[in-house]
């Protein structure tokens, strides 16, 4: 009899399973005797040695230096030049087909006269009229409409935060976009636009964005991304009964008329009180609204990896 029949067979996906395991915990044990080593030079969040070169250092001390610069020449010169004291009322070509505004380059070029009268003589008059039935097109379905391109005369103005403020920032800018209520990145408030507003503004500008909100657009932010501060905390703004709740005193009881304080400012509410009780509603109501979160313009697969930045889209738009 043979006597190898008597011992049991081991399959041999399961002799390298074991293998494998095996080699695993040799390797954990040799990375946590590695790790109780060197526990001083490794973060234990991320638990990987970050490593700054010092030109990194050279370029962010740059940066702080030349923004403290401007910060110092606009709170004693201001704007001088850079910033208008007149309204600038700006153009631009909206589709009405495409629901979208259209850029000069994309528009179709005029044809002089003499191009027309060449066309005329070697084309027969039906293709005349088809190429003036495609230009009338055109000219209905682009709109030339004109916009306000700053903020001059306005009395509210929404601001954004662009810039991360983390290195290569001053604390003199920190501390004036806390006092804006701008702390995080792509945060958005409502200010009251008036002389100390515009000045700390022009102190920021390269880190923010800001201009008049519309109507709907005041409407939209506050219906769909509406959050308020409750005792300290974020609370979202899904019943008008929170609203009656903090605001019930000032004579607000529903989103309507968070959208009516915000758009108007203090002038048009301005027949029955004062200016400066009107002042203080718009401060109280843009205090009880949280700062907006929103979404950045490139993604972070856009920025990094297809290198698309959004260039010097920042100041009063």
């Amino acid at each position: 009899m043979n006597p190898n029949t008597d011992l049991q067979l081991v399959p041999e996906t399961l002799l390298k399973k074991r293998h494998d395991l095996d080699a695993l915990q040799a390797t954990r044990a040799a990375s946590a005797l590695s790790r109780s080593i060197s526990r001083k030079r490794i973060n234990n969040k991320s638990k990987v040695v970050k490593i700054v070169k010092p030109e990194t250092i050279l370029v962010q001390s740059r940066q702080r230096k030349k923004s403290a610069i401007r910060y110092n020449r606009v709170s004693k010169k201001g704007m001088m030049k850079r910033a208008s004291d007149k309204s600038l009322v700006k153009m631009k070509v909206w589709d009405s087909v495409r629901d979208e505004e259209v850029e000069e380059k994309d528009l179709p070029k005029k044809k002089t006269k003499e191009e027309d009268d060449n066309e005329e003589e070697k084309e027969e008059m039906s293709d005349d009229e088809k190429d003036g039935d495609n230009t009338n097109d055109n000219d209905n379905r682009l709109h030339k409409i004109p916009y306000k391109a700053n903020s001059i005369g306005a009395t509210t103005v929404f601001a954004i935060l662009l810039r991360p403020t983390i290195h290569t920032t001053p604390k003199v800018v920190k501390k004036t976009l806390s006092s804006l209520r701008l702390r995080r990145l792509h945060e958005g408030v409502f200010l009251p636009y008036t002389s100390v507003t515009r000045k700390m503004l022009h102190l920021v500008e390269p880190y923010v964005l800001y201009g008049i909100p519309s109507n709907e657009t005041i409407s939209d932010l506050v219906r769909r991304r509406g959050f308020c501060r409750v005792d300290g905390k974020r609370v979202p703004l899904a019943d008008n009964n929170v609203i009656e709740r903090e605001l019930g005193e000032l004579g607000l009881i529903c989103v309507e008329d968070l959208v009516q304080v915000l758009s108007s400012g203090s002038d048009d509410m301005m027949e029955g009180n004062g200016k400066e009780e009107e002042e203080a509603t718009f401060g109280k109501v843009a205090k009880f609204l949280w700062p907006f979160r929103l979404s950045a313009r490139k993604s972070k697969f856009q920025r990094k990896m297809l290198d698309l930045k959004d260039g010097k889209l920042y100041g009063d738009r």
